[in-house]
């Protein structure tokens, strides 16, 4: 933790970058090269050029099959995460047309008690289905308002 912070520290400030290249200057030429292959660092999806020319002199079309494995290994997890996306989107609908069904069910099945005559019965059941359709939809949004807030 402290390197990093240190390192945050560092970046602010030119000059110490400045003085650390002039001391590397200073140093011998194979002092040189071993401090800057320890200070160099390269993130991405496919390795760094030079690595990549490195493999392509060893057997060559090697890096365009590592280029082209990584653009592959990209196209195939963006298809993922929207197959991902499309599937929860249908699993919120059906949440939502079985709840709905089930909560006009249970308000038909208390207002055909009610004209039994089974009035405090019916009643119960119509009102507890009802205050749960609404719950249901009420609760969604919520949560919809609660995941926003979250992703801002």
């Amino acid at each position: 933790m402290k390197n990093q912070k240190d390192l945050e520290s560092q970046q602010d400030k030119p000059e110490i970058v400045d003085e650390a290249v002039d001391k590397l200057k200073k140093l011998p030429l194979h002092q040189q090269e071993q401090a800057i292959a320890k200070l160099e660092m390269y993130s991405g999806p496919i390795p760094h050029p030079d690595i990549l020319k490195k493999y392509d002199d060893i057997d060559p079309g090697a890096a365009k099959l590592i280029i082209d494995n990584g653009v592959e290994e990209s196209k195939h997890r963006r298809k993922m995460e929207i197959d991902a996306m499309e599937y929860s989107q249908k699993d919120v609908k059906r949440r939502d047309w079985m709840g709905f069904v089930l909560g006009i069910l249970g308000i038909l099945i208390g207002a055909f008690l009610i004209w039994l005559g089974h009035t405090v019965t019916g009643s119960i059941f119509s009102g507890v289905s009802l205050v749960m359709l609404v719950g249901l939809f009420l609760g969604k949004s919520e949560n919809d308002n609660q995941d926003n807030e979250k992703s801002e």
